[in-house]
């Protein structure tokens, strides 16, 4: 997921929230699916929903912990992203006749305080949804008894 991140960014030059997304969180469940169909396939035994789910959480949980720490190293090394986002928001606050120009400067200000955690807050919650989806879904079909 980071080796595409980076290759979208800086090679094709796709914006770093876009329909380019879905192209990583596919990489992401198909790892998920990967990681749970070895597991089945190492296993000797029928394997309960709960074996299923606690593989699955294992790699979403990782993913998840390296694509967070990701994000921070990805922001702090392109504050561009950041200041076209402050230079988009400042535009809009400029037009709204309620706001004064030092409040269009002091939201600009919180903004450039909170940008960081946000990013890695919201990829956090997403790849946790998007992982622990893809591991129930998948450990519920892995897990049903086979029937001859």
């Amino acid at each position: 997921m980071v080796a595409a991140s980076l290759l979208l960014f800086y090679v094709f030059h796709f914006p770093e929230n876009g329909k380019n997304q879905y192209f990583i969180y596919g990489i992401y469940a198909i790892g998920i699916l990967m990681a749970l169909i070895l597991f089945n396939k190492n296993s000797r035994e029928e394997n309960a929903f709960k074996n299923y789910f606690s593989e699955g959480f294992k790699v979403f949980v990782v993913v998840t912990l390296i694509m967070a720490v990701f994000t921070f190293i990805f922001y702090k090394m392109n504050p561009q992203i950041l200041e076209n986002a402050l230079v988009e928001i400042n535009t809009y606050n400029a037009k709204d006749v309620d706001k004064t120009p030092a409040e269009v400067t002091a939201n600009a200000e919180k903004l450039r305080g909170i940008f960081i955690p946000m990013m890695i807050a919201t990829t956090t919650v997403k790849n946790l949804v998007l992982g622990a989806l893809v591991t129930i879904v998948a450990a519920g079909f892995l897990s049903q008894k086979k029937s001859v």
